[in-house]
C-alpha cells in the first residue's frame, strides 16, 4: 500500500499484513492535518487494529506490506 492509500484508511476498513494470520479490522485511527490547504485536509497518521496492533505512516516497510480488502 502506498502512503497516499494509507492516508485514506477509515475505522471499519479491513486489511491484511503478512506478519499476522487472518484479516484485521481497523478499530481506531489517529488523524493529522495538512494546513497548506484551505480548509485544512485531514488524513490518517496511524491505525490501531482490533487485535491491538498499531501502525504509523512512518513505518514505511510495514505500510508497503499492508493490503486493504
Amino acid at each position: 500500500m502506498t502512503k497516499d492509500e494509507f492516508k485514506q484508511l477509515k475505522v471499519g476498513d479491513r486489511v491484511t499484513h503478512p506478519a499476522f494470520i487472518g484479516f484485521l479490522t481497523i478499530a481506531h485511527i489517529e488523524e493529522s492535518y495538512d494546513y497548506t490547504t484551505s480548509p485544512p485536509m485531514r488524513w490518517t497518521d496511524a491505525i490501531t487494529t482490533d487485535t491491538g496492533n498499531r501502525l504509523k505512516i512512518g513505518d514505511e516497510r510495514d505500510v508497503y506490506l499492508l493490503r486493504k480488502l
